[in-house]
């Protein structure tokens, strides 16, 4: 698929895929348009809050106690913009 950046591929793969109240979870702090997206798509957006002392990175429990039966996406943006924040190999996998 060509597209003229990330966020029209985003939000082109929201528009086919999301339902009414289904969930998109999102790390905080998020680029700003994800959750307009998740909206205008019909979604329903699950902010959860990462701290500098987390390294802005969202945890696994925080993750888990996150997901729902309306959960059908998950943003999680490695570099993260606007925090830099990056995720491990490890982090990502779950064996850390």
């Amino acid at each position: 698929m060509a597209s003229l950046g990330a966020k029209q591929l985003i939000f082109n793969a929201m528009f086919c895929t999301l339902n009414a109240d289904d969930e998109v979870i999102i790390s905080s702090p998020y680029w700003e348009s994800y959750p307009d997206i998740d909206r205008l798509c019909g979604g329903r957006t699950v902010i959860v809050p990462c701290t500098a002392s987390e390294g802005f990175r969202l945890q696994p429990q925080q993750l888990r106690e996150s997901i729902s039966q309306q959960t059908k996406w998950l943003i999680l943006n490695s570099p993260n913009n606007p925090t830099g924040a990056v995720y491990t190999r490890d982090e990502l996998s779950g064996t850390c």
